[in-house]
């Protein structure tokens, strides 16, 4: 389960958390240590576990904001 949703714009995206105003961009890392909406989704699974109490995702399944099948 996400602890967040995700809005794309021009050119990158919006993390806001479901249960709070809490937000974060892409436009706030760095590409050079690794893909920037990956770094954004940790920061708020982080923020979920340490503001809000939520667990991680359970699986990769879980993590994805979509799925190929």
């Amino acid at each position: 389960m996400r602890h967040y949703t995700v809005k794309m714009m021009n050119s990158f995206s919006t993390f806001k958390c479901l249960l709070c105003k809490y937000s974060v961009t892409t436009r706030e890392f760095n590409s050079q240590n690794g893909n920037c909406r990956t770094q954004a989704a940790r920061v708020m699974n982080d923020h979920a576990i340490a503001v809000h109490g939520g667990p991680r995702p359970t699986s990769l399944y879980d993590a994805q904001p979509w799925h190929v099948r």
